[in-house]
C-alpha cells in the first residue's frame, strides 16, 4: 500500500509509521506487521489470523488504502499486478 495512508502526518517517512493505528486495526497488536519494500511510498502490511484480517478490513482507513494503492495499479496501465488488482475488487471492499 501508499505508506503515506499509514503515516501519522501523510508523510513518506518510515519513522512516521502510525503504529497505534495498526495495533488497533488487528484482534492482538503481535498479529500485524510492517515492511519496506523498494520505492519511496510503498508500504507492506502483514496481518495474521482469521480475526485480524477481518477487523483490518473492517477499518475504513485500511480500506481506503487499499482501494487507493489498487486504484494506483490500475491506472499504470499493463503490469505485473493487473491480474490482482481492478477497480471492482476495490469499489467492493469500500462497499463493505
Amino acid at each position: 500500500m501508499h505508506l503515506s495512508d499509514f503515516t501519522t502526518d501523510h508523510s513518506v517517512e518510515q519513522g512516521k509509521v502510525d503504529e497505534s493505528f495498526l495495533e488497533r486495526s488487528v484482534a492482538t497488536p503481535e498479529d500485524v506487521g510492517c515492511f519496506f519494500p523498494r520505492g519511496e511510498d510503498i508500504f507492506g502490511v502483514k496481518v495474521r489470523g482469521f480475526r485480524s484480517i477481518g477487523k483490518f478490513l473492517a477499518a475504513r482507513r485500511a480500506l481506503r488504502a487499499v482501494r487507493a494503492f489498487n486504484l494506483t495499479h490500475m491506472n499504470r496501465g499493463r503490469n505485473a499486478y493487473q491480474a490482482s488488482h481492478c477497480y471492482s475488487l476495490a469499489d467492493y471492499m469500500v462497499a463493505r
